[in-house]
């Protein structure tokens, strides 16, 4: 790979490695993983993992882009709704005199999940939009 591909591919992880340690990516259990595979129809790869709960094994799909660009594209939009999100939690967790434990809505927090991740998940949705070329589900 030439020298501008090694730094196509040293930017894609850095932004990777930037969502996987979100604070979104770490509640839904997500991370990404980025490969170039050389010589490949659509050969930068995004290797995303989402762990399941309830004894099911975790979800792993491969996106194939045919570019850099359209791969950088899709990271960062997860980094994006990684930025979304952290602006919906603070506004639904905001309480006037600084409740712990309580949303604005009066939800309890340890429901906050049940309650709002559809509304966190259409997020995504919605900003995540650029498509890959081919996806493959892993497991």
């Amino acid at each position: 790979m030439s020298a501008p591909g090694c730094e196509a591919l040293a930017e894609l992880h850095a932004l990777a490695r930037a969502f996987s340690e979100s604070s979104t990516a770490t509640e839904f259990g997500t991370t990404l993983r980025v490969a170039f595979v050389a010589n490949a129809a659509f050969a930068w790869r995004l290797i995303e993992t989402e762990r399941c709960t309830s004894g099911r094994r975790n979800r792993v799909r491969m996106l194939c882009f045919e570019s850099s660009e359209a791969m950088r594209r899709a990271v960062q939009e997860r980094l994006d709704w990684a930025a979304a999100d952290q602006q919906f939690r603070v506004t639904q967790m905001a309480t006037p005199g600084e409740f712990p434990g309580v949303t604005a809505d009066w939800v309890h927090s340890n429901d906050f999940a049940s309650i709002f991740d559809p509304s966190r998940r259409s997020l995504r949705e919605e900003i995540c939009a650029t498509s890959s070329a081919r996806t493959l589900i892993l497991r």
